[in-house]
Formats: C-alpha cells, sequence, structure tokens
C-alpha cells in the first residue's frame, strides 16, 4: 500500500489494460459520502405533515433506511475513485467502460476500503522514429517497354472484335468462366473475362489447357506455377483443381497508333499521348511505392512496439468489420458455404486484424502527439468528402458530412501522418 494523504492505494495492472485497484479512505470521505448521499435522499422522498426536502434527517434516515445506504455506498464509491485518480497518476479510463465496485468494508465512524475493477487507454511505449531503417530508394522511372504496353491495353479499348467458330490458337482471344472445384462445391472465380492466349496473356498451364478446344467446351485442369517462377514462388504455390468454360473464341484488328488514334484517345498528338502515359504511369508506380513504404513501417511499429490493449475495443472492432462482411451478399454466400473449422479460422484471423488495427491507431496516435504533427480541419474535410465520393459515386456536401465519416477521415490521416513522419525522419539517417 502506498500512504498518500491518509489515502491507501493499492494497484494490480491485469491483462487486456484490466486495472483492479484498491482503495482505502478516511472516516472524513465517508463522512463526506454521508452528507451527500443524505442530501439526495431528501430530495427524492417526501413524507407526510412535511413539505419535500424539510422533514427532519432522523425520520427520512428511519422511514428509508435501505435507499440511503444505497446512496451512501454509491456516493462513497465514487468520491473515493476520484480521490484516489487525484492522489496518483493512474491510467485514462477507456470511453464508455464500466466500473465495477465492491465496498471491502465501511462504517459511519472509522475509514473504508473499496475494491474497483474497469478497463483503461494503453499505455504506448514511447517510439523512436530513426529505429526504422530502409533501404535507400531508387529513383522511379518508367521504361519505353512500360509505355508500349499501355498503348497497347489501349488499342484493345478500340479494337474491332470479331467472333469465330474455330479451334482455339495462340493470340487468339477468348472468354471464359473459371470455377475452382477444389471444395465440396464449385466456387466461381470469375466469369465472362477475357483472355489472351500468350505467353503473357495468360498463364502457361492455361494457355496449354485451352489450345485446340472449341466454344462451348468445358475443361479441367490443374493450375500450375510458372517455369520462371523463382523457386520461392513455386514453394509457395498451391495448386488448385479448376474448370474452364470457353463461352467464345475471338481475333481483334487493333487500330493503328498514329495521330488519329492519339485523338481517338483525348490526346492532342502522338507525342501528348506518349506524354500523357509517361506521367500517369510515373504517378501510378509513386503511388504504390508510397504504399509499400508506408506497409514497412506499418510491419515495423506493430512487429517493434508491444503492449496491451484494451479488450473491449478489440471486440468492437471485430464486431464492427464482421458486420461490414455480413452486409456483402457475395461473401454470405461464401460464408454460408463455410465449414464449421473454416469460420473458426475466418474469425480467428479478423480478431488478429481486429487487434492490430487498435495497436496501429494507438501508435499512430502516439507519433503525431509526441512529435506534434500537424492536422487541419480542411484536410479532414478533404479527407471526408472523398470517403463519401467513393462510397455513393456521387459529390457530397460539405456541410451534411456524418460523424463517423469524419472519424474515420480523421484515423486515416493520424495514420498516412504518422507513418509519412517514420519515412521523413528515416530518410535523413
Amino acid at each position: 500500500m502506498i500512504a498518500k494523504d491518509d489515502i491507501k492505494i493499492k494497484v494490480e495492472k491485469k491483462t487486456n489494460c484490466q486495472i483492479q485497484l484498491e482503495v482505502e479512505v478516511p472516516n472524513s470521505i465517508v463522512k463526506e459520502a454521508e452528507k451527500q448521499a443524505l442530501k439526495d435522499l431528501k430530495k427524492d422522498v417526501t413524507l407526510p405533515g412535511f413539505r419535500k426536502g424539510k422533514a427532519p434527517d432522523a425520520m427520512i434516515l428511519k422511514k428509508h433506511p435501505e435507499l440511503f445506504k444505497e446512496k451512501l455506498e454509491k456516493k462513497l464509491a465514487d468520491i473515493s475513485f476520484i480521490k484516489a485518480h487525484e492522489k496518483e497518476k493512474l491510467p485514462k479510463l477507456t470511453q464508455g467502460t464500466k466500473i465495477i465496485f465492491k465496498i471491502l468494508k465501511y462504517s459511519l465512524e472509522s475509514s473504508a476500503s473499496l475494491q474497483y475493477t474497469y478497463e483503461t487507454e494503453p499505455e504506448v511505449p514511447k517510439i523512436d522514429p530513426k529505429a526504422f531503417k530502409s533501404e535507400k530508394d531508387k529513383k522511379i522511372e518508367v521504361t519505353k517497354k512500360e509505355i508500349d504496353e499501355a498503348i497497347r491495353q489501349m488499342r484493345f479499348f478500340h479494337a474491332n472484335w470479331k467472333e469465330v467458330e474455330r479451334p482455339i490458337k495462340e493470340n487468339d482471344y477468348i472468354i471464359i468462366d473459371l470455377d475452382s472445384i477444389d471444395g465440396e462445391s464449385p466456387q466461381r472465380v470469375f466469369s465472362d473475362t477475357r483472355f489472351e492466349v500468350s505467353n503473357s496473356g495468360m498463364a502457361t498451364w492455361m494457355k496449354e489447357l485451352v489450345i485446340g478446344n472449341k466454344s462451348q467446351d468445358t475443361l479441367e485442369g490443374t493450375s500450375k506455377p510458372d517455369e520462371k517462377a523463382s523457386a520461392e514462388e513455386k514453394a509457395a504455390f498451391e495448386p488448385k483443381k479448376v474448370l474452364v468454360t470457353i463461352k467464345k473464341i475471338e481475333e481483334a484488328t487493333l487500330p493503328k497508333v498514329d495521330e488519329e488514334f492519339a485523338k481517338k484517345v483525348g490526346a492532342k498528338s502522338l507525342e501528348e499521348m506518349h506524354e500523357t502515359l509517361k506521367k500517369m504511369l510515373l504517378e501510378q508506380k509513386q503511388s504504390k511505392h508510397n504504399v509499400d513504404n508506408r506497409k514497412k513501417v506499418h510491419e515495423f511499429l506493430l512487429k517493434t512496439y508491444k503492449f496491451d490493449v484494451p479488450a473491449s475495443l478489440i471486440k468492437n472492432e471485430f464486431d464492427s468489420r464482421k458486420d461490414s462482411y455480413l452486409k456483402n451478399p457475395e461473401f454470405i454466400k461464401s460464408y454460408e458455404k463455410m465449414s464449421d473449422k473454416e469460420k473458426k479460422e475466418f474469425e480467428k484471423n479478423l480478431l488478429h486484424y481486429s487487434e492490430e488495427a487498435i495497436r496501429i491507431f494507438y501508435l499512430s496516435k502516439k507519433i503525431v502527439a509526441d512529435f506534434d504533427i500537424k492536422i487541419s480541419d480542411d484536410e479532414i474535410m478533404q479527407r471526408a468528402l472523398f470517403i463519401l465520393y467513393k462510397e455513393t459515386g456521387q459529390k457530397p456536401d460539405p456541410k451534411n458530412i456524418p460523424k463517423t465519416v469524419y472519424a474515420l477521415a480523421l484515423s486515416q490521416l493520424v495514420l498516412n501522418k504518422a507513418e509519412d513522419y517514420i519515412l521523413d525522419q528515416s530518410a535523413k539517417t
């Protein structure tokens, strides 16, 4: 016990940010609780012949002893808890946590002992941004081959397609359905999807499977890693039995790459089309590079900084994520076909990701706070509008942003700014 101004406090930290607190308070606090409890009781009850609040204390206590005892114990618990927190730098309670208290002993003539159990905010460790080490960024460039491939894909969009009735040969285009048949019942992987019958357009095993077959044929095969795959990729590859249904065989006549084609795709000239494509591909590569770097920081923070997380927050995150999944009709179909073992595995993984989400939220929040990283109201507003636009496909009204979307926008910004700060500090070392 630690004595502080006649209040004795014992703190026991348990898992998942649970605290068990024992407090012993002097008779002066018992008397203060008694006084406040009696005052509240007099406001709540009336006695015949007396105006409300004017009946003698002794008569009220004699008439309502159980109600007084209930109010006294609640007041004693409230006052003692507040006094304990004033004396000790105890962790902040999680929002909405329920404080369970038990009065171990008390009397109106002596001290009182109480026990509390409740949940606190996590104690996040101090973060060293320079502890993150990353390779120096290489200059991001776009090759001629990548630009040519982008133009090739644009040509397909403007191609003339002709259906043919003959066996499939190399460089044809086929539209297929593909089902996985490894489980108890077939699972549709994709429908009405066009593939080019070439080494660049599909996996080697699929190309070998379809060549020589005709429209409406259904072919059974097994997926395999490509010969050019690394040893690690081959080891990690999991073969799947599939059914390939050939819906249509097509030939494509692609437009010439000339000034007319450039204008057709929105450019003033071939030169401008190439420059626009180069800029777009650079932006895409930079965006992917940023995402990859942030992912590395994300993994570094979770691996390096361990701390307890409130169980209630993990549960709330888990419930929210599961509810989101169960609102998706496609997922529901898949979920209903899962075995009990698969459902347990899904929930186990979901719980893991939920806990990681809570951890990274607190780590990011600490980085932003400790290093005084600014987030403006305008940044939050713009992110919230972007979230709403992605959800609805319509231009949102800045005056009607739901609080939940605003909170999500702030959470995303906190995470991004924290990760970017770590990356920036790493680049300086």
